[in-house]
């Protein structure tokens, strides 16, 4: 079987291609091309194309909507590659073509997960106040690569983060506390932001906070 192409013409959307069963408008199809990818084929208005030829059109405008879908998703948010691949996939995506969209939109630079890890860990250190083990989780959870996630959280230096601690401890324990349930409260929460007990129990001990150690 083979298609011919009847019509080429641009939309907002893209590059929208026409082609008929051997001339016929029974088997008509239109595909949707971004014109940069469009381009590579070298292909025209005339030109006759094999079942081959067709399936490979048909592939290509499936990744170049898989594309649009992740513009339109990475305008709004950061997204990993793998979470992008995640995303993608519940637009039935088949995952091929999502991995493939995800590897455009790094190779075009739309993903960036040094800049974004790095972002992202300053953000929570300084303004969330979490620590290390937290902002790792946050992350991983985020299906960053390793070695991004670990060049980010070491970015900062244990006395930033420390520093971070003491500012929240200021803020919310200041008030020296006796009480061992208490005490024990406060130390969960912090723990819970991504805080070791020995950071916890030398930021107390510099603000005043406890009168004597606490075990965990």
């Amino acid at each position: 079987m083979q298609y011919q192409i009847t019509d080429i013409y641009e939309t907002r959307a893209g590059i929208s291609v026409v082609l008929s069963c051997d001339g016929g408008d029974e088997a008509e199809k239109t595909l949707l091309f971004k014109p940069s990818l469009w381009l590579e084929e070298g292909l025209q208005a005339g030109d006759v194309v094999d079942e081959e030829g067709i399936e490979h059109l048909c592939a290509t405008a499936q990744f170049c909507q898989a594309i649009a879908r992740a513009e339109g998703l990475l305008a709004n948010s950061d997204y990993s590659r793998t979470r992008l691949i995640y995303r993608l996939m519940r637009y039935d995506f088949e995952r091929a073509v999502c991995e493939r969209a995800a590897d455009y939109m790094i190779e075009k630079g739309y993903i960036r997960e040094a800049d974004q890890t790095l972002r992202i860990a300053r953000f929570y250190c300084k303004s969330k106040h979490w620590g290390k083990k937290r902002i790792a989780a946050e992350l991983m959870g985020r299906g960053y690569c390793h070695k991004a996630v670990m060049d980010a959280l070491n970015s900062l230096s244990d006395e930033e983060y420390f520093s971070s601690l003491l500012q929240l401890v200021e803020k919310k324990y200041a008030a020296p506390c006796t009480d061992d349930k208490e005490k024990q409260k406060r130390i969960a929460a912090l723990s819970r932001l991504g805080f070791s007990f020995a950071e916890i129990q030398r930021a107390f001990e510099e603000i005043g906070v406890l009168e004597e150690s606490v075990s965990p």
